[in-house]
């Protein structure tokens, strides 16, 4: 083997072991992840800690991730999304007492954010922040427990469709 084949093997094997130990690229904060296409799911733990930072710079106690609040907020969000399927328009449907009494929440007092069209949390959290209505929601004195989903229905107008519940026990 020549000394110049040498050489140039050589500075391939190096080149090759200096991009082995190269780091990999930074992945994208849950914050950002894009829910309107399939296989994405909201992190919800990233969620709440969103909300509770939220919360603590407006003198709030923090809430903590409630299963049931999970379920029932999954539950209506996909509702949402099939009724958007129908044509159907997307609002409150005033039952959110009905849906926590039925769920072991009875007498608790509670708020909930619907919304239909953020992509990703960041997008979903910044427009909450900014609606009155919304804001008053995350702001909820005394709440406690806190639910989240985000369904993704392809072929509707919105394709992400978003509950947020918080709740103080009676």
């Amino acid at each position: 083997m020549s000394v110049r084949l040498r050489y140039v093997l050589a500075g391939m094997l190096l080149a090759a072991g200096l991009a082995a130990c190269a780091e990999e690229p930074a992945s994208k904060p849950a914050f950002y992840t894009d829910l309107s296409r399939g296989g994405s799911s909201l992190d919800r733990v990233d969620a709440a800690q969103t909300i509770n930072l939220f919360r603590a710079n407006n003198g709030l106690t923090p809430v903590v991730l409630d299963e049931r609040l999970n379920t029932l907020a999954e539950a209506y969000a996909r509702d949402l999304a099939e009724a958007a399927k129908r044509g159907e328009a997307i609002k409150p449907d005033g039952k959110l007492k009905q849906r926590l009494a039925g769920n072991g929440y009875q007498g608790a007092d509670a708020r909930e954010n619907v919304s239909a069209g953020y992509h990703t949390f960041a997008e979903a959290f910044s427009g909450w922040r900014e609606s009155k209505q919304h804001r008053e929601t995350m702001l909820m004195p005394g709440a406690a427990t806190i639910g989240i989903a985000a369904v993704y229905l392809p072929g509707t107008k919105y394709r992400v469709y978003w509950v947020l519940i918080l709740a103080k026990p009676a």
